[in-house]
C-alpha cells in the first residue's frame, strides 16, 4: 500500500472519544491522529465515502478548550481482531486553523504511528 499521508500520524496517547454532532451519540474513540486525518476504532461498521459532522472529546483542557469539531470523511472500513470492533480511516476534511492548532498542540510529544 502507498503512503498517501501528509502528516504523520501520532498513537493516541489518551482516550479520545469521537461524538456525532447531529445525534450526540459516541462513534468511537481514536487510535492514532494527525490534523489531516485519525483512524478510529468502534463498535459499528462506518460507511465509506461519507462526510461526518465530528466532535473530539480530550481528557484534558488544550488551549482552554475540551473538544474541538471538524468534518471528516470515511476513506476505509475493516473488521477488527477483536470481535464486534471497527478500524476506520478518516481524512479531516473541514476543520478551523484554531481547532487544526489545538490537534497539533495535543499530540506534539506522543509517538509517531508506525
Amino acid at each position: 500500500m502507498v503512503e498517501k499521508r501528509k502528516l504523520s500520524r501520532k498513537i493516541a496517547n489518551d482516550r479520545l472519544v469521537i461524538k456525532d454532532q447531529i445525534s450526540g451519540s459516541k462513534v468511537g474513540t481514536v487510535v492514532n491522529i494527525s490534523a489531516a486525518g485519525f483512524m478510529l476504532l468502534s463498535e459499528k461498521a462506518i460507511k465509506t465515502g461519507n462526510i461526518y459532522q465530528f466532535d473530539l472529546l480530550m481528557p484534558q483542557l488544550v488551549e482552554q478548550h475540551s473538544q474541538i469539531s471538524f468534518g471528516a470523511e470515511a476513506l476505509w472500513c475493516s473488521e477488527a481482531a477483536q470481535a464486534g470492533s471497527y478500524w476506520t480511516g478518516f481524512q479531516i476534511i473541514d476543520i478551523s486553523n484554531r481547532d487544526e492548532a489545538i490537534i497539533s498542540k495535543l499530540i506534539e510529544g506522543w509517538s509517531i504511528q508506525e
